[in-house]
């Protein structure tokens, strides 16, 4: 089956902020260069006071969140809406097809089949499939293609099967 999708600004800032969720091993990375850097201030500074170097790493911690919360929710969707409207082929109707050996997405532009060897990786939330053949490039399925007919699932299931679990 054959289903046909516009990417509204909406649709690319919300793709957008889930390719830019973290993944685990983001997390683990960021959470072990936080114990490195807290370990580092602690034995720097050896004549700290441990409620000094506690809230030095409150501190830390605060800013770091208010960061990435400020990337996650300012920055990422403000790019977003401006890389989109600059972008004037992705307001373009596209065809998705699952086939036997990848997924053919066509545009007025052209067409592409991209084979399941050559997707790198794909993550997926209630709304978007996003596809990878590298990692900052990526297609995305809206899953409200559902409502045409198409089987969400079966897409999710095929890529679980060729390509690994969602990151």
């Amino acid at each position: 089956m054959i289903a046909r999708y516009r990417i509204t600004e909406q649709d690319y800032v919300r793709a957008m902020r889930l390719f830019s969720k973290p993944g685990r091993r983001s997390l683990l990375v960021q959470t072990a260069l936080g114990a490195c850097l807290g370990l580092a201030l602690l034995f720097v500074v050896p004549r700290m006071s441990i409620a000094t170097f506690l809230g030095l790493l409150a501190a830390g911690i605060g800013v770091g969140a208010a960061m990435f919360w400020g990337v996650r929710r300012v920055l990422v969707p403000a790019t977003a809406r401006r890389h989109y409207r600059r972008y004037k082929a992705m307001a373009d109707e596209f065809t998705f097809e699952l086939l036997d050996e990848g997924v053919r997405f066509t545009s007025p532009h052209g067409v592409g089949t991209l084979v399941w060897s050559h997707m790198l990786k794909w993550r997926q939330n209630d709304d978007y499939v996003l596809i990878h053949p590298m990692p900052n490039l990526f297609h995305i399925v809206p899953k409200s293609i559902a409502g045409q007919g198409f089987d969400v699932v079966a897409l999710t299931e095929r890529l679980r099967e060729r390509v690994g679990a969602p990151v």
